[in-house]
């Protein structure tokens, strides 16, 4: 199979390390790149030293990308920065790839649905990289709510903060796309769009939302430093979500609550705690997790809906439904008032 990276930048790169591990010879790797950049990371974002991107695996670079899709590739993988992922993903779409696309899906919905029509007249498997969704204590979650036995949803919160300065430390904050407005930047599209997609998959679509944005920071960026949102759902349950660009170390974290009982987790230590009525805590230490099987499991459930042409776990539909959550949290916090999704 042959596989175009649209970029390679840090999840570009791991990637390309997944695939090579996983399909090693069996995939052609070639790539589209703007910048060219020789850099190469290792699993934990350090640089390796001497070490060429191209060479040590394998990848042919094109520097323009209908050079890239005149080679034919079978799927591309959307992993260049936010703002271009659209109309990247609309030229790798009407050239016939199948294709895996990093959240958020855009910054905006301009041609999103072009994008499913033509998708679905070509019968393409498009498939969003939510990989959270693998996380054992996301599953415990999902599994805890869908077995009704946290009784009738009352409340829930979750919470995405990370100091962007020290996110990737190999560059410069302030050049960044997290860093600048213009290429999709910002905490609610760049970490609690992970959080929004994990809601809307456990607990459905919520119904409105009333969301603040705060500005004022030292950080030199041109994106909100933070925010936080009160989604609500059928019968009137509240969500509470927050996210920021400020704490170290990070926080990422789950509750729900029922009128029987609540599920925590901690996505980061990988620690779920479960409370039924009275009975003692149930606590699941997942102390073999590792982050990057994550990304493993996606690229195989990816690989597996092309092979045997089933729907992809993941669709279009969930990346369209979590930037309408996310859009709304800005429509909302710019008017002051609650939005509809």
């Amino acid at each position: 199979m042959k596989i175009l990276m649209t970029g390679l930048g840090s999840i570009g790169q791991r990637h390309v390390r997944n695939l090579r591990k996983l399909y090693g010879n069996e995939v052609e790797l070639i790539a589209f790149r703007s910048r060219g950049l020789k850099t190469t990371f290792s699993d934990d974002l350090k640089i390796r030293e001497g070490v060429d991107l191209e060479a040590e695996y394998g990848i042919t670079p094109y520097y323009k990308l209908e050079e890239a899709l005149a080679q034919k590739p079978d799927a591309a993988f959307i992993t260049n920065i936010t703002s271009r992922h659209m109309e990247t993903a609309l030229a790798c779409a009407k050239a016939g790839c199948h294709m895996l696309i990093e959240k958020p899906l855009s910054h905006d919905m301009e041609g999103a649905e072009e994008l499913g029509r033509i998708a679905k007249e070509k019968g393409l498997k498009m498939f969003m990289g939510f990989q959270n969704r693998y996380h054992p204590s996301v599953q415990r979650m999902k599994e805890s709510f869908e077995s009704g036995e946290l009784g009738n949803p009352v409340y829930g919160s979750c919470e995405f903060s990370e100091r962007v300065i020290t996110m990737h430390r190999y560059e410069d904050y302030r050049d960044t796309y997290m860093a600048q407005k213009k290429m999709g930047g910002g905490p609610v599209l760049n970490l609690q769009m992970h959080d929004l997609d994990i809601l809307q998959w456990i607990l459905g679509r919520p119904l409105e939302v009333s969301a603040q944005l705060k500005y004022a920071s030292g950080l030199e960026i041109d994106v909100e430093e933070s925010a936080q949102a009160v989604f609500t759902y059928k019968g009137g349950m509240p969500v509470y979500a927050h996210t920021d660009f400020i704490q170290y170390p990070p926080v990422h974290c789950f509750k729900i609550a029922g009128d029987h009982g609540r599920i925590e987790a901690d996505l980061i230590a990988a620690r779920t705690v479960k409370y039924i009525g009275d009975e003692p805590a149930q606590v699941w230490e997942e102390k073999d997790f590792i982050r990057n099987d994550m990304f493993i499991e996606e690229l195989k459930d990816f690989f597996d809906c092309i092979k045997h042409d089933r729907e992809p776990k993941i669709p279009l539909e969930a990346g369209i439904v979590s930037l309408k959550m996310a859009l709304a949290m800005k429509r909302s916090a710019e008017s002051r008032k609650t939005e509809q999704i």
